[in-house]
């Protein structure tokens, strides 16, 4: 198999949760991937639909938990608590519940720009933003940290600032191997401010970042449930 593919599903949203999971049965090849669910406080019909989804692939995994358990906190658990959900594939895909396949040809388009570069091991759909106060000195204290100084981005007015390009969190491609190596997540983090770190943590690496986005709609859905200011920030603000 290609791709262990990751879809972590919050509340009683039938309607969001029937389009992504929808997505990958029409999309993604049955035998060419494995898919773990994890569900927060589902709905009964969002259970229910998801158990019956799952059916149509060689390999899945799914999780209704009874709480909210913060976003990180289920991918370390996903990804080197529980040995059945440990991906045992060369990707890993992650993907939020509002994010969702729209092309038909996603898959193969997406398995060929992977295979493309030899040293491609992150990416997704690429932005920037800058650092919130207290963030830099937060991956200075990193065990992944290298040392390598601040990247300098644009602003919309005025020179350059610290900041970070990162792969949005809602869809992640990530070597297993890379994941390893960093020991993905950082077991600081809880819910919000994951992806610009692993941006960080990459580039402290010298991983390249590639934008890939064809065929995925992202960030589809307001803000549900849980939030919390970004991991690192001194000042309670959101992103």
């Amino acid at each position: 198999m290609f791709a262990t593919v990751y879809v972590l599903c919050y509340g009683n949203y039938i309607t969001i949760h029937r389009r992504v999971l929808n997505s990958l049965v029409r999309y993604l090849p049955h035998d060419e991937a494995r898919v773990v669910v994890w569900g927060n406080e589902l709905g009964s019909v969002s259970r229910g639909y998801i158990e019956a989804a799952l059916r149509s692939f060689k390999s899945s995994w799914f999780y209704a938990y009874d709480g909210n358990m913060p976003k990180y906190k289920v991918m370390r658990k996903l990804w080197h608590e529980d040995q059945e959900t440990a991906p045992q594939t060369p990707w890993i895909l992650w993907l939020d519940d509002d994010t969702y396949i729209s092309q038909p040809d996603w898959w193969k388009k997406t398995q060929d720009f992977l295979g493309e570069r030899a040293d491609t091991q992150y990416a997704g759909q690429l932005w920037y933003v800058h650092h919130l106060p207290g963030q830099w000195d937060f991956i200075k204290e990193s065990s992944w940290f290298k040392g390598v100084p601040p990247e300098m981005l644009p602003t919309r007015a005025g020179p350059p600032k610290p900041g970070i390009r990162f792969a949005t969190g809602s869809y992640l491609w990530l070597r297993t191997d890379t994941m390893r190596l960093l020991n993905w997540p950082d077991q600081r983090l809880n819910h919000n401010g994951g992806d610009t770190l692993l941006g960080e943590a990459v580039r402290q690496h010298g991983v390249p970042r590639r934008h890939c986005a064809y065929g995925v709609l992202v960030n589809k859905a307001t803000r549900r449930g849980f939030s919390e200011k970004p991991a690192g920030s001194s000042i309670d603000t959101r992103r």
